[in-house]
């Protein structure tokens, strides 16, 4: 994989790979995003739902030059003009494209880039949001109508056992160990939302290494305030 890093710096998270990837019920998004046979595929699902692991861990699997686009960070610090010539790559991934929709340059650049892509016939482009095409708040109905054209898929949340799974998975990755008590008392103590779940489970990592600690219930009630 040749990807190409933009000047502020964007990294892919070296744990979200396909082998950290619980697919659930989600199987046909996973093997559209690795098959690489359709041109545009848009994902789209509530926060949590593993929308950007997918793009990253696509990007990491990938052996052609590869985009990675994380649109809700950029929105504010850089400019709609790093969308042009985009349609260079072979696989262009722009997660969370709802974000700056909205914005008429923004827009417009993604209008005109997706019409690159398209005229070349050469690269795929893989695109994330929290909602369908035809429920994006685009401030052009074109760009909408672009992104219809490719291939729509939902993507759904794990259940409360796929989750334990995905913590586990996630923890084993990280160097820690997780019994399967543990990560089930995280989903049913800290909430649903996958995301959150993972992040606390950052902070117990590095709270674990610190105090020499294996993660318990009752390390986790202490370092969580729980």
């Amino acid at each position: 994989m040749t990807l190409q890093q933009l000047p502020l710096n964007v990294q892919l998270p070296a744990n979200e790979t396909f082998t950290t990837l619980i697919t659930g019920p989600n199987d046909e998004a996973v093997g559209l995003a690795r098959a690489g046979e359709q041109s545009l595929v848009y994902f789209w699902g509530r926060q949590g739902v593993g929308k950007s692991h997918l793009l990253h861990a696509t990007c990491a699997a990938a052996q052609e030059q590869v985009m990675y686009l994380p649109l809700a960070e950029l929105r504010n610090t850089v400019s709609a003009q790093v969308l042009r010539g985009l349609e260079l790559y072979s696989l262009l991934c722009l997660d969370d494209i709802d974000a700056v929709i909205t914005d008429e340059t923004w827009c417009f650049e993604l209008f005109a880039l997706l019409n690159r892509v398209r005229d070349a016939q050469t690269g795929r482009v893989l695109v994330t949001a929290n909602c369908s095409p035809a429920q994006l708040a685009a401030a052009y109905p074109d760009v909408q109508s672009r992104l219809s054209w490719g291939v729509v898929v939902q993507l759904h949340t794990l259940n409360d056992a796929e989750k334990v799974r995905a913590l586990q998975v996630r923890a084993r990755a990280m160097g820690l160990a997780l019994r399967q008590d543990t990560a089930l008392f995280m989903v049913q103590r800290l909430g649903r939302d996958l995301v959150s779940l993972i992040h606390c489970l950052e902070r117990l990592d590095k709270a674990s290494i610190a105090a020499q600690r294996k993660l318990t219930i009752p390390f986790v009630k202490a370092i969580l305030a729980i």
